[in-house]
């Protein structure tokens, strides 16, 4: 659910019912309820009780607001990253960097290719509560920053990111990160 509001298929300010998502979805209304409730929390859904769930809108407020929390809690986890990770996490951290290259030159699966070396990162990197904190938070940055498509700087961006990671430069990351969260 949280990838397709983060893509644009269910659009902000779009009013949805839990049977319609549960439909499109092919599940039962009740991890429907529970997922609306948790995106919620994260910003990326209105509840309107008995009557629908609303996308919330973004406007150049919220974005603005994304952006600078985004490069703030991004800077920190690459930061953290780069000087925390295994030699084995960080092999797997530049192979899902690599995946994210990928998903940007096809443009497809992009938004979960970030989700997923993100939550790795911060996973991996810094502590529960942070981990608690972000779990669907990456969803609401690709969407409140993308929406639909990647920035034309991204693939320099994770490149930037990659190399940063294999010289385990904490600075050279986060100003990788940072640059990939500008706006257009």
């Amino acid at each position: 659910m949280a990838t397709s509001i983060a893509d644009g298929t269910y659009a902000p300010g779009a009013k949805l019912s839990d049977k319609a998502i549960a439909d499109d979805l092919g599940v039962t209304r009740t991890p429907v309820r529970e997922a609306v409730q948790r995106l919620a929390r994260a910003g990326l859904m209105e509840v309107h009780a008995n009557r629908y769930s609303m996308v919330t809108d973004i406007t150049d407020e919220r974005s603005r607001i994304t952006r600078e929390f985004a490069a703030s809690q991004g800077g920190e986890i690459i930061r953290e990253a780069a000087l925390a990770l295994s030699e084995a996490d960080l092999a797997i951290a530049c192979e899902l960097i690599g995946e994210a290259i990928e998903s940007v030159e096809s443009g497809k699966g992009w938004i979960e290719a970030h989700v997923e070396l993100f939550e790795f990162l911060t996973d991996r990197a810094l502590n529960d509560l942070y981990r608690l904190m972000l779990s669907d938070f990456w969803y609401l940055v690709f969407r409140d920053l993308y929406l639909g498509e990647p920035r034309v700087n991204t693939r320099e961006s994770l490149e930037e990111l990659e190399s940063a990671m294999r010289a385990r430069s904490a600075n050279a990351g986060v100003k990788a990160v940072q640059r990939m969260l500008r706006l257009k």
